[in-house]
């Protein structure tokens, strides 16, 4: 069994799948989350549907740490993550369809986590409000240089938002 603790691959194009069998890199990270028992921290990256979520949530109960970016297809992705990793403390998402239902779903979880940072997804500013109010223990910040998000619809989303505790 692979002892391995980290894991790091990043993908030159984030859209492209994999040149042999043409199809997402699922799998492949599958295998990695499933046999590397002990796997702490994961960086990953390219065309990943939430099937790699979903085996992320399935078998990588040692998580700490999770990067992902260019990944997922919809909130089901993060949902798997924030459901079933245990141990995870600090969430990194970039560039993903991830937004306000997986957020707000799991807005428990991230009260035993020391952070999320979530950049260029689909968060809006009215669910950040939601989640400060629903979760007082919880500092929710918006990182937005378009201007205050208070001028804007609730429904637009934010640039990035930072969740920690307090």
């Amino acid at each position: 069994r692979p002892n391995m603790t980290r894991f790091r691959l990043c993908i030159i194009e984030p859209k492209a799948p994999d040149y042999l069998t043409l199809e997402p890199l699922d799998v492949g990270f599958g295998a990695i989350v499933e046999h590397c028992k002990d796997l702490r921290r994961l960086s990953l990256s390219g065309l990943l549907t939430d099937k790699v979520f979903e085996y992320i949530g399935t078998y990588a109960k040692k998580m700490e740490m999770l990067s992902v970016a260019f990944a997922g297809d919809s909130d089901l992705g993060m949902h798997h993550v924030l459901s079933g990793c245990d141990s995870l403390r600090k969430l990194e998402i970039r560039d993903c369809p991830f937004g306000d239902k997986a957020l707000l779903a799991n807005a428990s979880k991230l009260e035993t986590m020391r952070s999320l940072w979530m950049s260029s997804c689909s968060v809006s500013f009215g669910a950040c409000k939601l989640l400060g109010q629903k979760m007082p223990k919880l500092n929710v910040e918006v990182i937005d240089e378009r201007g205050s998000p208070d001028s804007r619809p609730e429904s637009c989303p934010v640039e990035r938002v930072f969740i920690y505790r307090t």
